[in-house]
């Protein structure tokens, strides 16, 4: 229904208005201008733009467009793994400019840090174990915490970057370890699902990634199944930039 050339063009909030469409896409049909506005917490002009860059002439043509879209829907892989729509629109949205601008302040943060360390719990401990080393193989000083109840010294990591991973970002023990992490001096970079949570206004620098939240349905409905997808690439594009500017400034 939506062209992916044209999702490229999107800015940081019509992103916004196209992952709630994507997710929400059987109450849009019935849905005022100001309601989806509400809903997404941006200005109905965004939403308007939103809807002119698709290829619509306004919000009626779009709700029209969904509507014929539920009606003619056939099975596919997006039915088949959800979230697969909502990542292949996050990988494509990281190859644009604006995108760059985004990660930059990550990327000057891990090239002035003497030292990395990745923190996270459960998943994202794990995934905090693969961070580091593949920062290490870029040539980048990382390590990882993998127990959350590691007590942090008060001083001694002036410099070094935490990078802190927590879909939530309200996990109490992640919390409290960058509390740790700040009073000790360290930067924190935090790469949550939700850019409002504790963990990313504590951080000094915050990267968001907006998947849809989901949770077991086969087992205990208390684990969280979001989609870490997100995570591998921005820990690798991250790696990848901070090596390249690293090697450069050494030639120089």
């Amino acid at each position: 229904m939506f062209d992916s050339k044209k999702v490229q063009s999107l800015n940081e909030l019509e992103m916004i208005v196209y992952h709630y469409i994507l997710e929400h896409l059987a109450s849009v049909p019935g849905l005022t201008i100001r309601q989806l506005s509400a809903d997404c917490h941006v200005s109905t002009s965004t939403i308007l733009r939103f809807c002119s860059k698709l290829g619509f002439d306004g919000f009626s043509e779009l709700k029209y467009a969904v509507k014929k879209e539920l009606t003619q829907k056939q099975p596919s892989f997006e039915q088949y793994y959800d979230a697969a729509v909502h990542v292949d629109s996050f990988l494509k949205r990281i190859n644009q400019e604006t995108y760059h601008e985004t990660l930059e302040p990550a990327i000057e943060m891990i090239i002035a840090a003497h030292h990395v360390v990745f923190s996270g719990i459960g998943t994202s401990g794990i995934l905090g174990s693969y961070g580091s080393r593949y920062f290490a193989n870029m040539g980048i000083n990382a390590y990882s915490i993998g127990d959350p109840f590691t007590p942090i010294p008060q001083r001694g990591f002036e410099n070094t970057l935490a990078i802190i991973l927590s879909v939530s970002g309200e996990t109490a023990e992640m919390i409290k370890q960058a509390t740790d992490f700040k009073r000790s001096g360290a930067k924190i970079l935090s790469i949550t699902n939700n850019e409002h949570s504790t963990i990313a206004r504590l951080a000094d620098y915050n990267i968001s990634y907006y998947m849809p939240h989901e949770q077991s349905i086969y087992g205990d409905p208390y684990i969280n199944t979001t989609t870490q997808v997100p995570i591998i690439a921005l820990i690798e594009l991250l790696a990848h930039q901070a090596n390249k500017r690293m090697n450069h400034s050494s030639i120089d």
